[in-house]
């Protein structure tokens, strides 16, 4: 099976290499290498920094906050598992694709990096349904079941995206030659199909049916809240707006790009430099799609008023209380005012005011 592997591969290889020979590009992979690293560290820090304190705010508030938010800590949860898995992407890269770890990691590395890349869309997708049922629904079923549907949906999430995965990963292999490769293997002879039928599969299930259905929904959501007239709708219509171009500028440019390599040579013939050029450039726009781990905590977290009054509550609680008898009794009466205001005035606030607009726009 191994000798099989490695005659395959070597036959792919020697196949591109004949196809690129007389195409001149001058390409400056070095450059590439600091780009890319620069990308992946600031992808690395921010995400990890943004969906830690998206995930411990909405922890921390579970008991107060609307149930809509199980899509937004689902989504973090999400979001995380992806940016942890970056830093063996990253040195892979720096590396020319030598696979230091193992063949065990070959495999469940992909597994985890796709399960949490599917759950993070399909969270994001039920959001955005739910946010326009939400504010549009007068069903009975659905304003006395909304707690019991989101929990539901967000396990079936889960187990749906632990599914989709599989075809992909199944055929990850870890081939020795002058260093070890962690790479897609199919039999030679029916590569292509295997190829264009995982790329597909990835990307109907993981962008065309989702893409669908985020910007219906959240169309049709900006329509209702304009119709609505209110002072602070234009506001949130340029926020959702951006939802939907934070979406398409993660995921367009990597599934078009991997669309075009895989269908080149066997369905459509591409410019022997312009080929050259997207496989250059695919490392870096691999790494653009996960633009979404940075940008969907700012987005659907700290633009929030709701979430910036949850943060606030949560990070009070750990301001130490002047000690008894260092300040006179209309110091200390000011100070548990003042903290009486951020704890039980900006809920108040939240209910009242931003339960209606932002919570379920938000």
């Amino acid at each position: 099976m191994a000798e099989e592997s490695i005659h395959n591969l070597t036959e792919l290889l020697d196949f591109l290499n004949s196809s690129f020979s007389d195409c001149e590009v001058e390409l400056d992979e070095g450059v590439k290498k600091v780009f890319l690293f620069i990308l992946y560290l600031l992808t690395f820090v921010l995400g990890l920094a943004g969906n830690l304190l998206v995930i411990w705010v909405n922890w921390k508030s579970r008991r107060r906050s609307s149930s809509i938010n199980l899509y937004i800590l689902n989504m973090a949860v999400a979001d995380l598992g992806v940016v942890i898995s970056l830093p063996i992407w990253m040195l892979e890269a720096m590396l020319d694709y030598t696979w230091l770890w193992g063949g065990f990691l070959c495999k469940f590395t992909h597994y985890f990096y796709f399960a949490n890349m599917f759950s993070s869309i399909y969270f994001l997708t039920a959001l955005s349904v739910d946010r326009y049922l939400t504010l549009t629904s007068s069903s009975i079923f659905w304003q006395q079941n909304q707690q019991k549907i989101r929990k539901g949906l967000c396990i079936g999430i889960w187990v749906i995206s632990a599914i989709f995965p599989i075809p992909e990963v199944s055929h990850m292999q870890l081939l020795d030659f002058i260093d070890p490769e962690c790479m897609f293997m199919a039999p030679f002879e029916t590569y292509d199909e295997w190829a264009l039928a995982v790329t597909v599969l990835t990307t109907v299930l993981g962008f065309l049916i989702p893409c669908f259905i985020i910007l219906t929904f959240n169309v049709m959501t900006a329509c209702h809240i304009r119709r609505s007239g209110r002072p602070e709708s234009n506001r949130h219509c340029r926020l959702i707006y951006a939802y939907i171009l934070t979406f398409l500028l993660s995921w367009l440019p990597y599934h078009s790009t991997q669309m075009l390599l895989v269908l080149h040579g066997t369905h459509i013939y591409l410019n022997c430099h312009a080929i050259v050029v997207l496989y250059f450039l695919y490392e870096i726009i691999d790494c653009l799609s996960m633009f979404h781990c940075m940008a969907n905590p700012i987005l659907y977290n700290i633009f929030s008023k709701d979430f910036r009054g949850r943060f606030i509550n949560a990070v009070v609680k750990y301001i130490p209380k002047e000690k008894q008898g260092t300040a006179n009794p209309e110091e200390r009466s000011t100070s548990i005012t003042d903290h009486s205001v951020v704890i039980t005035a900006e809920p108040a606030m939240s209910t009242n005011v931003v339960h209606i607009s932002e919570d379920k726009v938000m």
